[in-house]
C-alpha cells in the first residue's frame, strides 16, 4: 500500500499552548479532496473548543525536497469534486435558511474564534489555500511561498471565504488583481501588497511563527477573545459578513453547475465525432 494513503490527512498538535494544524497531503501539495476537506472542518472546531489552546497555527507538510508547504486549493483529480466532505467547503443552498451556520465553516472559524490564528505559508497558498491563508489573523512566509486566486482559470469563482478576507486586507483594487489576472504573487511581492506579515527563509519559519505564537500565548485567553472580539467587530457587522459568505460559497456551487453542463456537452460532442 501506498505510504501517503496510510497517513492522516490531517495532522493536529499542541505545544507550549499553541495548536498546530498541518494538512497532510504533501504528494498533492495538501489539495484538498473531500477528506481533508472534513478533517480540515474537525480540526478547526476541535482547536477552537480546546481550552488547552490560546493561539492556532494552520500549514500544511512539506512536498518531497521542500522545507514547508501549504494548500494547492482544491483537488481537481484525486478524490476532488463530488467527493463526500467536499460539502463542508462549500455549503450548499448557502443562501437559504439560518446564515449565522456558516460562522463554523473552518475558514470562517479560523476568522471568528477567540484565539489568534496564524497560517504558516511554507508553499504554495493557491485557490481555497489562498483563502485559508487569508482567514487567519496573521501569516508568515517562506521567500519561496507563492499566492494566486486560481479559480477562474478553473471554472470557477472562489470559495472559503477568500474574496470577503482578501478584499478588507489588501484593498478591492488588489483582491481584483488577484482574482481577475491570476497572477502568482510571489512571497516577497505579497509583503509589499499587505498580504503577509513577514518573510524569511524556510528553514527559518517555524521556529519564527512558533516564537510568536508563544509570545501571544502569554497574553491570557479571556484578553485575547476581547481583542479578537474588538477586531472582528470593527468589519462589518455579522448579518453583512454572513451574506458575503453565502453569496460567495452560492456563486461556486453555480460554477461548478456550469461546468458540469460544459463537461457534458464536450463529451456529447466527442461522443457524436467518434
Amino acid at each position: 500500500m501506498d505510504t501517503a494513503e496510510t497517513q492522516p490527512v490531517i495532522m493536529t498538535e499542541v505545544i507550549d499552548r499553541v495548536g498546530v494544524i498541518t494538512l497532510n497531503r504533501p504528494e498533492r501539495r495538501n489539495a484538498l479532496n473531500g477528506a481533508l476537506v472534513a478533517a480540515l472542518d474537525a480540526g478547526v472546531k476541535q482547536m477552537a473548543a480546546d481550552d488547552e489552546v490560546k493561539v492556532v497555527v494552520l500549514t500544511g507538510a512539506a512536498s518531497e525536497g521542500a522545507l514547508g508547504g501549504f494548500c494547492s486549493g482544491g483537488d481537481v483529480k484525486d478524490g476532488g469534486r463530488g467527493s463526500p466532505g467536499m460539502e463542508l467547503g462549500v455549503p450548499p443552498y448557502a443562501l437559504e435558511g439560518d446564515l449565522s451556520r456558516h460562522d463554523t465553516h473552518a475558514a470562517m472559524l479560523l476568522h471568528l474564534m477567540p484565539k489568534p490564528t496564524i497560517a504558516m505559508v511554507g508553499g504554495p497558498a493557491v485557490g481555497a489555500g489562498c483563502s485559508l491563508a487569508a482567514a487567519c489573523d496573521l501569516r508568515f512566509a517562506a521567500d519561496d511561498a507563492v499566492f494566486a486566486a486560481k479559480f477562474s482559470t478553473n471554472g470557477l469563482s472562489g470559495d472559503y471565504g477568500g474574496s470577503f478576507f482578501w478584499t478588507r486586507i489588501i484593498g478591492t483594487a488588489r483582491a481584483r488583481e488577484l482574482y481577475l489576472l491570476n497572477e502568482v504573487i510571489p512571497a516577497s511581492k505579497a509583503l509589499e501588497y499587505g498580504m503577509v506579515h513577514a518573510v524569511m527563509p524556510g528553514a527559518e519559519l517555524v521556529g519564527y511563527t512558533m516564537d510568536k505564537a508563544r509570545q501571544m500565548a502569554r497574553t491570557p485567553a479571556a484578553i485575547l477573545a476581547l481583542v479578537k472580539a474588538n477586531l472582528n467587530a470593527a468589519e462589518d457587522e455579522a448579518e453583512r459578513r454572513r451574506y458575503l459568505f453565502a453569496h460567495e460559497a452560492e456563486n461556486q456551487a453555480e460554477a461548478g453547475r456550469q461546468m458540469a453542463v460544459r463537461l457534458a456537452n464536450a463529451a456529447e460532442r466527442r461522443a457524436q465525432r467518434s
